[in-house]
């Protein structure tokens, strides 16, 4: 069921990231084309009169978007946090230890005089030898990952007898067969949902050049250039936050 929920918030995510900057585009492209073709073809209105009302329409039109980003913008946020928190949850219940508390604590002794051997090995190959062995004889994902946690050490103390790099090289085998095993499907899932979402609340929904970028920003003017921040952008919009230089902080609406 998590790994589901994962995978639908995940494909949630993905779809507000990718689509909905086309969408709002495409449709802000319709509506300034209606609306300024009414503007234009009133004429009771002086060429100063059309000017008044298409800045006051690109900045009614303004506000409209930001809003709409300030919305999906929250939501994607949303599932960022549902999604990390549940990625994590499962990435911890991946590797819970088996219920067998015997069993456990039997290969926790066995690790400790692995490390021990391996410390006081003087043969390279018989140390690496003695690791694969090791490795081979446990399976399940919560000892792989223990013996990943201190394979540096045991490729130091190798290293530390004969740094030949062959030795190293056998020794990326078996740490490859090691994460594998601590690999699980769940693992991967978790990982890619951490991955994806690690942007979280800074997610940036527009990118500067692109299409979509350039059709708002031809509808409703340089304030387009705060549309990944939209309470900034709105505080603007309403007068309550001034800009320097196009930074947040001179009216940006009209170009």
């Amino acid at each position: 069921m998590t790994m589901e929920k994962l995978s639908q918030l995940l494909n949630e995510g993905h779809e507000i990231k990718t689509q909905f900057s086309v969408q709002l585009a495409t449709e802000l492209k319709e509506v300034y084309a209606a609306e300024s073709a009414k503007i234009h073809a009133d004429r009771d209105l002086s060429p100063h009169g059309v000017k008044s009302k298409l800045e006051a329409l690109q900045k009614e039109l303004a506000k409209d978007v930001m809003k709409e980003v300030q919305k999906q913008k929250a939501e994607y946020v949303k599932k960022a946090a549902e999604a990390t928190q549940l990625a994590k949850k499962l990435k911890t219940d991946a590797i819970k230890p088996p219920t067998n508390e015997v069993d456990v604590k039997l290969f926790e002794k066995e690790l400790t005089q692995l490390q021990t051997s391996i410390m006081l090995n003087s043969n390279p190959e018989t140390a690496i030898q003695e690791i694969n062995e090791f490795q081979q004889k446990y399976d399940e994902p919560y000892y792989a990952s223990k013996l990943q946690e201190v394979f540096p050490s045991l490729i130091q103390s190798v290293t530390t007898i004969d740094p030949n790099p062959i030795h190293r090289a056998s020794l990326s085998r078996v740490y490859d067969r090691v994460v594998k095993k601590a690999t699980t499907p769940e693992v991967v899932k978790a990982n890619e949902v951490l991955s994806y979402f690690a942007d979280g609340e800074n997610v940036k929904l527009f990118r500067e050049g692109l299409p979509a970028t350039n059709t708002i920003k031809t509808a409703i003017g340089s304030i387009t250039n705060h549309i990944n921040t939209p309470d900034i952008a709105l505080g603007i919009l309403n007068g309550e936050v001034q800009t320097l230089g196009g930074m947040a902080g001179t009216n940006v609406i009209s170009e």
